[in-house]
């Protein structure tokens, strides 16, 4: 506030702020000439619990902040950030009983931004443009293209505006976005990348978990948890998830496969996949969140951050992305597993991120890394840092906070929704208190009662969405444990002849690090088409 405000973010080296008249390529997107930093991270400071500081903020957004101005902004990024930043703040406001003078002006404020935005949805699928102008609409000659991610994270903060509004039209653009992605799947079951917004066709048919898919999956299950809405979204999920598993998990890494055939296309995993151990928590899978966790965190041993690719073949950072913004995506997954488990090794995690962040501390805020292998740091500070990297780890550490003793769902923003409004009271399954307990599961989504809708939802599943929930120890699983014994025996095998014949031939051994190692090169070869070196 005291070197950036009104501008949009924060240049921590320089002391400076940073508007959208600094041309940054598609990182300007985001810039809309809002106060971005400011509206994103308004529930942080109650997070943080500083109630002066957010009733200051409120007064200043309300004073200061105008969406009639003729920018260009990313639907996406808008929406998450600054949309989901109001309406979060105004549900908090009711929910904490605080600011009796707050007269509902963030919501108009919201209704405001969202009629600005509908404009994108005005194509023949009902897929949005990926930016349009907050006054004159969609630029003339804007390329009718979008990614999944951008076109399928609009759920919760538009269906949460009909309901504060009475007005079906938000929800009914954002679900009719999600409704033409999911019917142009594959017969896999996978979406691709990017898509024509005219004509559904897909433009990059990569599919994965991370850049330009990741929230879409976020937001399909959390969909179907905030709005009480029986199966509509739960299915969706429960689909594309097996499928997810099937098809794109290697080893606890997700790459990116073809979506038509299934074929590995890319061997790399991205920063943004750290959210997936998050989201496997909330649904109750666990082991298997504590294993994709654990790949990510051997990436940050490594480099003290988690670079924003890493080809997992080749053992070492793709080219042209070592660096490491303050995302908050492994953080998250730290908070949500300890959330989960209550195991004190993810308090350590979170420790040693806090070592990294202190790497980055410079004289008026937190830089990003430019270079995880030289450390060498960015006049780049995101708002994302101050809305989710700080409050996932503040609350991770805050045992007693009131998020952590209530009930409450994370937007993809980290904006905090009370799961308290009117439609959770309507008497389902999702609402009503379940008999069932299970400690292991105790997160669930911030909810006080954390498995009911868990149990009540697997139950309408035709098969069990994950196989990792099971209390059976059967003679299956007995043989598959050898099975894998064997398999990994196998591999260790073949890696030391291979070391050994390239000794013979005179040739330079390849040091793979532990995370390679890792890795089954015979059954990569065979089910991608990759081969080693």
């Amino acid at each position: 506030m005291e070197h950036a405000f009104p501008h949009d973010e924060l240049k921590p080296m320089s002391c400076v702020g940073r508007s959208p008249s600094e041309q940054r390529g598609t990182l300007d997107d985001v810039l809309g000439d809002y106060s971005l930093t400011l509206v994103d991270s308004l529930d942080t400071l109650l997070v943080f619990n500083d109630a002066a500081q957010f009733e200051d903020s409120v007064k200043k957004v309300m004073a200061h902040v105008s969406f009639n101005k003729g920018v260009t902004v990313s639907v996406f990024e808008c929406t998450i950030r600054v949309l989901g930043g109001l309406l979060s703040a105004h549900v908090m406001i009711q929910d904490q009983g605080i600011l009796d003078w707050y007269n509902g002006e963030l919501l108009e404020m919201a209704i405001d931004l969202a009629d600005r935005l509908l404009p994108a949805f005005k194509t023949v699928t009902g897929i949005p443009y990926s930016r349009v102008n907050l006054i004159t609409g969609v630029p003339r000659g804007e390329k009718p293209s979008t990614c999944t991610a951008c076109a399928g994270t609009l759920m919760l903060e538009f269906g949460l505006l009909s309901r504060l509004t009475g007005n079906s039209k938000y929800e009914d653009a954002a679900k009719r976005a999600t409704q033409a992605l999911w019917e142009r799947r594959s017969s896999l079951g996978l979406l691709g990348n990017t898509i024509n917004t005219h004509t559904g066709e897909w433009q990059d048919k990569d599919s994965g978990i991370g850049a330009g898919l990741d929230s879409f999956y976020e937001y399909l299950f959390k969909s179907y948890v905030y709005f009480n809405d029986s199966n509509y979204h739960y299915e969706m999920f429960d689909e594309i998830y097996n499928n997810v598993e099937q098809y794109i998990n290697y080893d606890d890494w997700y790459l990116q496969v073809d979506m038509h055939t299934g074929r590995r296309t890319r061997t790399w995993t991205d920063s943004l996949g750290a959210f997936w151990p998050g989201l496997q928590v909330s649904i109750g899978d666990i082991q298997g969140a504590r294993k994709t966790h654990a790949n990510y965190m051997k990436l940050w041993d490594r480099y003290g951050s988690v670079p924003e690719r890493f080809d997992i073949q080749n053992g070492d950072i793709q080219s042209g992305f070592h660096y490491y913004p303050l995302r908050p995506e492994f953080v998250e997954s730290t908070y949500l597993l300890y959330r989960a488990t209550k195991d004190t090794y993810y308090i350590e995690v979170g420790k040693q991120i806090l070592d990294t962040l202190q790497h980055c501390r410079v004289k008026c805020g937190y830089a990003s890394i430019a270079n995880v292998n030289t450390k060498r740091l960015e006049d780049r500070m995101d708002s994302f840092f101050l809305s989710e990297t700080t409050k996932y780890l503040y609350l991770l550490f805050d045992h007693d906070n009131f998020v952590n003793k209530g009930n409450y769902i994370f937007t993809t923003e980290a904006h905090i929704l009370p799961m308290n409004m009117p439609w959770h009271k309507v008497g389902s399954s999702i609402s009503e208190t379940c008999s069932v307990q299970h400690e292991e599961m105790s997160l669930f989504l911030q909810t006080k009662d954390p498995v009911c809708l868990k149990v009540d939802s697997y139950k309408k599943s035709k098969k069990p969405i994950i196989s990792a929930v099971k209390k059976t120890f059967d003679i299956k699983e007995y043989l598959n444990l050898i099975f894998m014994t064997f398999a990994v025996s196998f591999t260790i095998l073949h890696m030391l002849i291979f070391f050994l014949w390239s000794i013979s031939k005179g040739k330079e051994a390849r040091a793979h690090n532990e995370l390679v190692l890792e890795v089954d090169f015979a059954k990569v070869t065979r089910r991608t088409g990759f081969y080693r070196p």
